[in-house]
């Protein structure tokens, strides 16, 4: 990625963040979340708030920054990918995308992309894909956040909840795929 295009990217961020926090533009959750306290073993990071407030501000941040990442991926190449499948040049060209994603903060545990049809959460790529902690190609979502259970139609910050791979914050947003055959999302965790 070029300097033009990481200046842009983060641009974007912080007006997106910004349009958020003050139009009040999230979803709201649709179950009541709790900090969960810090256990001895494990140290809260710097970049993890744990106060109600700052919670509600990194919920913020992560929708916004799923909101610019899912304008910024290719939706017709998603689209591809579900029909064609892991093997595609399509899967190869979103998964370098996703890479690239990932790569701009180094808080970002996981950024993959969902598809959510008739109440079921399916990962369609993922930025960890072949690796040990990564999901598979249409692999259900079975710890899925329950905010992820109604269509996710405008970016939504959720968290902290617990799934198989740990417990995190992310931030969810729309892709527009060009097609209404299923809808697709984009995630982004970081770790709690």
């Amino acid at each position: 990625m070029n300097m033009h295009s990481g200046m842009k990217l983060g641009a974007m961020l912080l007006l997106l963040t910004a349009i958020l926090l003050f139009a009040g533009c999230t979803q709201p959750s649709t179950v009541p979340t709790s900090t969960p306290a810090p256990t001895a073993t494990t140290a809260t990071p710097a970049a993890t708030p744990t106060a109600g407030a700052d919670n509600q501000t990194l919920k913020a941040e992560l929708a916004a920054i799923a909101g610019v990442f899912a304008h910024e991926i290719d939706g017709k190449g998603l689209a591809t990918v579900l029909k064609e499948g892991p093997n595609s040049t399509a899967f190869a060209s979103v998964l370098g995308q996703l890479k690239a994603f990932k790569a701009t903060d180094p808080r970002f545990i996981y950024v993959y992309t969902l598809e959510q049809q008739n109440g079921t959460v399916r990962f369609i790529v993922d930025a960890d894909y072949g690796l040990p902690n990564g999901s598979d190609y249409m692999e259900k979502y079975t710890s899925a956040p329950t905010e992820l259970k109604a269509p996710v139609t405008a970016p939504i910050g959720v968290g902290p909840y617990t799934d198989s791979w740990g417990t995190f914050f992310s931030g969810y947003a729309p892709v527009d795929t060009g097609s209404n055959e299923t809808a697709v999302i984009m995630g982004v965790d970081i770790r709690v």
